[in-house]
Order: structure tokens, then C-alpha cells, then sequence
């Protein structure tokens, strides 16, 4: 399958899933989130806010900031960059121009200091392959950082085989409400 084919079977899947389904899966993704070994050494942690289908954050965002650990989130910017941005309890937010609530700050964190980058796909491979929007905002980011990058995604999301890019950022880890997944990357660090 082509990659737009992909992303476009994998919607469809995800569009037919439940509210109660999605609250379900999310909580047992982040369950084994905070349980990895990689969670529990990071300090500062990237975390994105979901959109209605992915896997919900909420509890996630809030966990991370009330652990002793720094959250950051990604605030997509003009020409296709992205920042990490810090989060606090007082940060106001806003939605961005995809309509996902994001921090309003400037305390910006350079990529290669987090410890640990969870982050949203379309579809994701076992291989550490993932498929996000298209636009390359979190592979650009993803480049510049030295910490291991987990994808969270229902099982559903998992596709047989995505071709890779170039410029793409392969997953450590891939968690779903099932399994946590090692991926090739993982075993290279």
C-alpha cells in the first residue's frame, strides 16, 4: 500500500472506534507509558495534546507535571519547524491552526535536551516506521533529539509495513492498549 493509502484505511478505522473505546484503549497506552523504564528515568518529558481520534493525553499531560518531572509540548511554527515548549500549571493555552490546544510561551526547550519524546502517528509499522499528517513537523524535530521517541497508537493503527523516507524518524517503542513494542531503533541505541 502507498503511504496515502495508509493514512487513509487507518482513519477510517480509527473514525469507527467508539468514545468509550478511545477513553478505554488511551488509558491502558498510558498506563504502560508510565511503567517503561525510559518514563521513569526522564525528567523532561514531550508530550503532544490528542485530537478526538488519536490516543488521549489528558491524564498523560497531567501526570507528567504533577511526577516531579518537566512536561513540554510541541507547538508546530511557521516554514514547518516545531518547538518544545515548557508547561506548567499556570501556562495558558490556546488552540494552534490544526485546532489542538497548545501552550502560549516562549520558554522553549532545544530537542536535544529532553529525555523522552512521546509522540502521535497515523500508523506505525513494527519496524519503527511511523506515518504521521504528512508535513514532517515531528521528523524534523525528531532529528535534533538524542532522547528515545515512543509512539502511542491503538493496535489498530498497526500496519504491516510503511515505507520509509529518508528524512523519517523511526520509533524506539510503539505502545498500544495491548503490547509495547521494541522496535530496531530501540535495540541500536
Amino acid at each position: 500500500m502507498t503511504r496515502e493509502e495508509i493514512r487513509s484505511e487507518v482513519r477510517i478505522k480509527r473514525k469507527k472506534v467508539s468514545g468509550i473505546q478511545v477513553a478505554e484503549m488511551s488509558l491502558r497506552v498510558c498506563e504502560k507509558i508510565v511503567k517503561l523504564p525510559e518514563y521513569i528515568r526522564a525528567r523532561r518529558v514531550l508530550c503532544y495534546a490528542a485530537m478526538p481520534d488519536e490516543v488521549q493525553t489528558r491524564g498523560l499531560l497531567w501526570a507528567i507535571r504533577h511526577s516531579g518531572r518537566e512536561l513540554f509540548m510541541p507547538v508546530a511554527r511557521g516554514g514547518g519547524s516545531m518547538d518544545a515548549v515548557r508547561v506548567t500549571d499556570d501556562t495558558p493555552m490556546k488552540p494552534d491552526v490544526f485546532g489542538i490546544e497548545t501552550p502560549v510561551s516562549d520558554d522553549v526547550l532545544p530537542p536535544e535536551e529532553l529525555d523522552l519524546a512521546l509522540v502521535p502517528g497515523i500508523a506505525f509499522d513494527r519496524s519503527g516506521n511511523r506515518l504521521g499528517f504528512g508535513k514532517g513537523y515531528f521528523d524534523r524535530f525528531l532529528a535534533r533529539c538524542r532522547c528515545p521517541a515512543i509512539g502511542l497508537a491503538y493496535e489498530l493503527q498497526l500496519v504491516d509495513a510503511i515505507d520509509a523516507r529518508p528524512h523519517d524518524v523511526p520509533m524506539d517503542k510503539i505502545v498500544t492498549e495491548a503490547a509495547v513494542y521494541v522496535c530496531p531503533a530501540a535495540e541500536n541505541r
